[in-house]
């Protein structure tokens, strides 16, 4: 596990407000500024008709809280990720773990 919480990030979640047409407008509301430690676990490229896709994994860590969910989406600086889960090693520990990906 990381064991240095060094970097400054934002978590965020979606918010879906009327457009007027029926419909809703998605944006994402920043609700916490948290210290994390992240490390890239693989990355994988797939070939499309018209461009190279990439995709990057990390492993993000940061202090117990309880209000992550996957769908949500972490900023750090210009890179956003997304948040595909939350591994909990336990009651007693202090950390989480979310699994994330990088988005382009």
């Amino acid at each position: 596990m990381l064991s240095e919480l060094n970097q400054r990030a934002t978590l965020l979640a979606l918010t879906l407000a009327p457009d007027g047409g029926g419909g809703f407008a998605e944006s994402w509301t920043a609700f916490a500024t948290v210290w994390i430690g992240i490390e890239a676990l693989s990355a994988t490229d797939t070939a499309n008709a018209d461009h190279l896709e990439s995709r990057v994994r990390h492993r993000i860590v940061l202090r117990r809280r309880s209000d992550l969910a996957a769908g949500q989406r972490l900023q750090v600086g210009a890179r956003l990720f997304r948040l595909h889960g939350v591994l909990d090693p336990g009651s007693h520990a202090s950390y989480l773990i979310l699994q994330c990906e990088e988005l382009p």
